[in-house]
């Protein structure tokens, strides 16, 4: 059946594929709001419709072929800021004080003693 393309047909092409890659991507938007609700950045879904004009045999547009892309973006995820030290076995990190390897704490644990027993 031939109909006239609008916003409202959008939904009925491709069988509803369209309507529910671009409902999947609102969900996602929605996931990362409720996940990150601190995260003021806004999270993003894009329709884009690109269309091509057919060219007939005596040069004249004879139809359109036209291609929606749906996307979603949201706001990238990345931890704080940890200060390390370069160590012969890799780098070293102190959880107790993340942002200054070398700050000792009062919640250290001592080092341990070794027994000598001989």
């Amino acid at each position: 059946m031939i109909e006239k393309f609008s916003l409202k047909s959008l939904a009925d092409i491709d069988a509803g594929r369209v309507r529910e890659a671009f409902e999947q991507a609102i969900a996602r938007c929605e996931a990362d709001c409720k996940d990150r609700p601190a995260v003021e950045a806004a999270r993003k879904v894009t329709l884009t419709v690109s269309m091509s004009p057919v060219i007939e045999a005596d040069g004249e547009m004879g139809s359109c072929n036209l291609q929606f892309q749906i996307t979603d973006s949201v706001p990238m995820r990345k931890s704080k800021v940890y200060n390390m030290k370069s160590a012969r076995g890799g780098l070293l990190w102190n959880e107790l004080s993340p942002d200054e390897i070398n700050q000792t704490t009062i919640d250290e644990p001592k080092p341990r003693e070794v027994s000598h027993a001989g």
